[in-house]
């Protein structure tokens, strides 16, 4: 009987959250390499039910532990230091963001066609960023040597990067 009632219990609210209205879903901004290891640091647009940038939460950053089959992972508190973010609401459903990882680079995340895009500046052309690739010393502070950004111009649709040597 327990079980039934479990079971019930499970289906009731499936059907609920269904038909509640409220359904949203996560789409890839952009994505953190490093030459450590295979695994990679997901930032995606949280959109809500109507396909806007959710306002209370915008942006889920989260590993994507290739080496482990691809699970996926949240970014412990220590980790943030260096894969955070601020991300602070503009009009009309946009996002400063400015990433630990890259704070001299500034961006904002939009719509275009309904699709989340990250616009950078990325060699003095403006572009939609598609990755970012840190290289960094294998220390238990680790040093960045340098990070290259990529991306697609916005005007031309060709690829684009650009090398940033920290100073």
């Amino acid at each position: 009987m327990k079980k039934a009632v479990t079971t019930l219990s499970l289906w009731v609210t499936c059907l609920f959250l269904l038909n509640s209205g409220v359904s949203a879903e996560n789409k890839p901004l952009f994505r953190i390499e490093r030459n450590k290891n295979a695994n990679v640091v997901m930032y995606d647009a949280r959109l809500d039910a109507n396909g806007n940038i959710d306002k209370k939460n915008p942006i889920d950053a989260y590993w994507i532990l290739f080496t482990k089959q691809g699970q996926r992972k949240e970014i412990s508190a220590f980790e943030k230091k260096a894969y955070g973010y601020n991300a602070t609401e503009k009009k009309d459903n946009s996002y400063n963001l400015v990433l630990k990882a890259v704070k001299d680079k500034p961006m904002t995340i939009v719509l275009v066609n309904g699709e989340p895009k990250a616009e950078i500046l990325i060699n003095n052309k403006e572009a939609y960023l598609s990755s970012v690739y840190v290289s960094a010393s294998d220390a238990l502070i680790p040093k960045v040597s340098y990070l290259i950004l990529t991306g697609t111009d916005q005007k031309t649709g060709t690829k684009v990067t650009e090398k940033i040597i920290p100073q």
